[in-house]
């Protein structure tokens, strides 16, 4: 059960980065006309980066909790 709830925070946390990359690219789009096209593009590469590393959070915590699951069936 344990294992359970670590996944949940991973989870949760994982939300919670989602929410904020959010709010940076909601944060970018409302200014976008107002910085140079550099800038956006840098801004744009970081925010693809950090989407990329929270999909690899997710699919880590998403592996546990099959693999968790899985040996529980196991034992039933």
């Amino acid at each position: 059960m344990e294992e359970l709830y670590g996944i949940m925070r991973d989870l949760l946390e994982l939300e919670y980065n989602q929410q904020s990359l959010l709010h940076i690219l909601n944060a970018l789009e409302h200014t976008y006309r107002k910085i140079p096209q550099e800038e956006a593009a840098l801004i744009s590469n970081a925010a693809g980066y950090y989407l990329e590393n929270l999909m690899k959070e997710l699919r880590a915590a998403i592996a546990r909790m099959d693999s968790y699951l899985a040996e529980n069936a196991k034992k039933r």
